[in-house]
């Protein structure tokens, strides 16, 4: 990312030195922003970033403006508070910058963007945007590394003209010699003919068709070197004719092999795409996401302690006994269909699901994230639940069928939460605090949530509650109850 900062540093010099003063602004500000982006001052790295915006957009310059929302998203992405908010607006301005880089080449430029939006998409958990700037990434690439073959071939293609072009050259000046010796050759015959021809008048006539049988000859001579050099030049351009015919079929197949190769790559790439999709989805099913990204990043994963969780406890009332009325088969499926029920409800509250045993359902509130969900959201979880069975239970005794009834306790309190185990990873809570909302799950009735004076005191301003007074508990002192009425 750095290099591609150099890069518009360079670009905005030389603009600096297209527009005089006008490219100096530019230059400083990029300087700026640079400098704030650096030491962390993320704001005002975007401030600046938003004045070369504006310096683009009166020059008319599109790569300009293009380069400066990139610099906006990079320091967006960077500021810790309100961070949804701000991945929004980088998300805006690289979008936008990628628009305005249509027609532009600016491969580098174009590949910065893409990268900042998979790492958005992949931290909003937006897969589909993810696996489409994966290819876009991957379609870059491929245009890179064919332009360079072209170029090559390009270049070899111009090499074998200039070597033709020479080798014509020396054909050309090489025959233009024959010719010129063999006519000097017969100026001379014709010289020492004319003298013997001086000498001897009587034998004038014998000479003088022996001149001409040899003007002849020679004639005949220059006409077959002619008919020589027009062979060799037609064998010459035939030959030059089929080497570039095998050159151009060579470079159709190698175009072919290339393009099989980057389907087939492409192929592979979008299964590789889509199994590391579906094995990302079996790691969030198992570990909370940020406990999921620290153990790819890392391979390990730290036990934390958590100051205030609010943990809930559920269990189905009399299961054993309606658990001996029902198949395997039945009861397991019966226990999906309110387990998945339960899952969808904690997950519209933020809520970490941790386990079930048995007919047991336990999740906690406020971990891994710590502005996650609150107590007031796990009471409210825990109403709707209620609410839920109720519903259940209604349409059960309708239609005949078995239902079942939850108790559910709740309490908040500090725990330790972490990652169990090297094979098959388990992610668990400790504590007195999961200890005591068992005890209040256990002290509860059916369809009721019962509540211990910790959690009543943070949630007492939104819901109604009964006081239950003091509940002795096992293994425990006796703890002050409540029960949640809505």
């Amino acid at each position: 990312m750095r290099n591609l900062t150099l890069v518009a540093l360079l670009f905005l010099a030389y603009h600096s030195f297209t527009f005089g003063q006008q490219g100096g602004n530019e230059d400083k500000l990029a300087q700026n922003w640079q400098v704030f982006h650096d030491r962390g001052d993320y704001d005002k790295a975007v401030e600046q970033a938003r004045l070369i915006y504006q310096l683009g957009q009166s020059t008319k310059n599109n790569e300009l403006m293009a380069q400066s929302l990139n610099w906006e998203g990079q320091s967006l992405l960077k500021i810790t508070r309100r961070q949804s908010a701000n991945r929004n607006n980088a998300e805006k301005a690289l979008k936008k910058s990628q628009e305005l880089l249509a027609g532009i080449d600016n491969k580098d430029l174009e590949t910065s963007n893409l990268q900042l939006l998979s790492e958005i998409a992949r931290l909003e958990e937006d897969d589909t945007a993810l696996a489409l700037y994966q290819k876009q990434l991957a379609a870059i690439q491929n245009q890179i590394a064919a332009g360079e073959t072209n170029k090559n071939l390009s270049e070899k293609v111009a090499q074998l003209g200039s070597q033709t072009q020479d080798l014509q050259q020396r054909v050309q000046s090489l025959s233009a010699a024959q010719v010129k010796a063999e006519l000097l050759l017969a100026m001379q015959k014709n010289y020492l003919d004319s003298i013997e021809m001086a000498r001897m008048q009587d034998a004038f006539l014998l000479e003088k068709k022996e001149l001409e049988l040899k003007d002849q000859k020679t004639q005949v001579t220059l006409q077959q070197n002619q008919l020589r050099l027009q062979s060799t030049q037609r064998n010459f351009f035939i030959a030059i004719a089929g080497i570039l015919t095998l050159f151009a079929i060579g470079i159709y197949f190698r175009f072919s092999e290339i393009k099989k190769y980057n389907i087939i790559l492409n192929a592979k790439n979008e299964a590789l795409i889509a199994e590391q999709q579906r094995s990302e989805m079996l790691l969030l099913n198992i570990l909370p996401a940020m406990v999921a990204d620290e153990l790819k990043n890392s391979g390990i994963t730290k036990a934390r302690r958590y100051e205030q969780a609010t943990v809930m406890f559920s269990d189905f009332k009399d299961f054993s006994q309606i658990a001996k009325t029902l198949p395997p088969e039945q009861l397991v499926a019966e226990l999906d269909v309110y387990f998945k029920a339960f899952d969808y409800i904690i997950g519209k509250y933020q809520i970490e699901k941790i386990k079930t045993i048995g007919d047991a359902y336990m999740c906690v509130g406020g971990i891994p994230d710590v502005q996650g969900s609150s107590p007031k959201d796990v009471v409210r979880a825990a109403l709707e639940i209620q609410s839920l069975l109720a519903k259940f239970k209604e349409e059960r005794q309708k239609a005949g069928k078995p239902f079942f009834e939850a108790r559910i306790g709740i309490h908040t309190g500090p725990l330790v939460a972490g990652v169990v185990g090297s094979k098959k990873f388990a992610y668990d809570i400790w504590g007195d605090t999961v200890n005591v909302a068992s005890r209040l799950e256990t002290s509860s009735e059916a369809g009721r949530v019962n509540i211990s004076e910790t959690t009543y005191k943070l949630v007492k301003s939104e819901f109604k509650c009964e006081a239950r007074g003091l509940v002795a508990i096992k293994n425990l002192n006796q703890v002050a109850m409540y029960f949640v009425e809505g």
